[in-house]
């Protein structure tokens, strides 16, 4: 369930760009090679710290209130085990026909979308500006591009980016803030891959992930026009617009065509804009549905936008797969985070076992769940269980709400000895 809910495991600290992440230890001790899912630093030498697992709290017999909900996280009997309990997550329910496409999950041939909640408790982070090497990047992730070709008004500002005006271009063009990334898995510029630093270098399937997010931290002023959001889905760029001076509601570009999103958007964009103090912006593209929240607040009802089954993913491999535009001047960009979904693979990392709900649908019975892990590459669940995919009512043991002995420590020294790690208080959270 990594990183939702960590095993043993070992704290590294990147020697490049300072982000601290989780590698898992199996059994045995043995852990994968370790690479920032950051800046993509090999970090074979780097410094690493022992780590015991999360321990929950469980609300037992939770479950016989009411029924688990899709997404919910729940611990159970493993019925190819029934003495090993397991934490995974609901993704099928009663009834239901189970199908796992692109990595994503379809319920009776339909894809199953989640709300903005839901895509914060699953979505994994990609790259966070705060954390950056020192001196000269050998791959520089983020580029600026004006759509005049004109010079670009941003510029590098600490942790985040400044927009200043540009002395030339053509009004009413964007200029993109564009993410670059590197696979750490190949050391390159390519597309968002399903790569969890958590399992180590080289252990999940190396597909292509275009379900992404990205948020921001902003400073705003009245010169500000507009923001734009660009993410490259597939064959074709989705972008967003979305004015601030109360004007018109966002507009949406997707494969040809021009969304108009509810009037409303208008006066809650203009409003946000208006605030004190930094701006949040969060968007995502996640199950073919475009979301956006500003401060907390959704800015328009979520616009559900299926892609064309006949224009197969075209993109080139250095095509950014994430943009912010701005129109006028003015804003800093505090800092910036890249996340992605999980993607749910049609096999186990090693394994050459043929999974359920792939390839054809898996129809669940009466009274019978179908879950899988959100460490989808090495994760024993649904797909893999020898006799069935089925979790039956009467094998669900609780929910699981808080993590109370989080595994993250925080070093005590006494007289100047070795220090001791105490668990984390802030590491202490609810389980979504």
């Amino acid at each position: 369930m990594a990183p939702t809910l960590l095993g043993v495991h070992r704290d590294v600290s990147c020697t490049s760009c300072e982000f601290v992440f989780a590698l898992g230890v199996d059994e045995d001790g043995h852990a994968g090679r370790p690479l920032c899912p950051n800046c993509g630093a090999d970090l074979e030498e780097a410094p690493a710290v022992e780590r015991t697992g999360d321990r929950l709290l469980v609300q037992k017999n939770f479950f016989r209130w009411r029924p688990p909900k899709r997404w919910e996280v729940v611990v159970f009997l493993n019925p190819s085990e029934p003495e090993q309990a397991y934490v995974k997550r609901v993704v099928g329910l009663p009834g239901e026909a189970i199908e796992i496409r692109n990595g994503d999950i379809y319920v009776d041939d339909q894809i199953a979308r989640k709300d903005f909640r839901e895509q914060q408790a699953v979505r994994l982070l990609v790259h966070d500006s705060r954390y950056r090497p020192p001196g000269p990047e050998w791959f520089p992730r983020w580029q600026y591009r004006n759509e005049s070709e004109g010079p670009s008004g941003w510029s590098s500002d600490g942790t985040g980016f400044r927009h200043q005006a540009s002395q030339s271009g053509s009004p009413g063009s964007l200029d993109w803030l564009e993410y670059r990334h590197v696979d750490p898995d190949r050391s390159n510029y390519g597309p968002v891959r399903d790569f969890i630093a958590y399992n180590g270098a080289r252990l999940g399937s190396g597909r292509r992930v275009q379900d992404l997010a990205l948020e921001a931290r902003l400073d705003l002023t009245p010169e500000t026009e507009a923001l734009g959001i660009r993410f490259q889905a597939g064959s074709d760029p989705l972008t967003l617009t979305i004015p601030l001076d109360g004007s018109q509601p966002p507009q949406v570009s997707f494969l040809g065509k021009e969304f108009r999103t509810e009037d409303r958007a208008a006066g809650v964009a203009s409003a946000w804009a208006d605030q004190r103090g930094p701006h949040t912006l969060e968007a995502s593209f996640f199950d073919h549905r475009l979301m956006v929240v500003l401060n907390g607040e959704p800015l328009f009802e979520p616009l559900d936008l299926a892609p064309s089954p006949s224009r197969p993913f075209t993109s080139r491999i250095d095509d950014p797969p994430v943009a912010l535009g701005v129109l006028g001047t003015g804003v800093t960009v505090l800092h910036l985070k890249i996340y992605r979904d999980v993607y749910y693979t049609d096999g186990l990392s090693q394994s050459p076992a043929r999974p359920f709900g792939v390839g054809e649908p898996y129809r669940l019975g009466t009274d019978e769940y179908f879950v899988l892990g959100d460490n989808s590459p090495v994760s024993n669940d649904s797909r893999f269980w020898s006799d069935s995919p089925v979790v039956p009512g009467s094998m669900l043991l609780g929910k699981p709400f808080l993590v109370h002995l989080p595994s993250q420590g925080v070093p005590i020294r006494v007289f100047g000895r070795e220090p001791y790690w105490l668990p984390d208080p802030r590491e202490i959270r609810y389980i979504r």
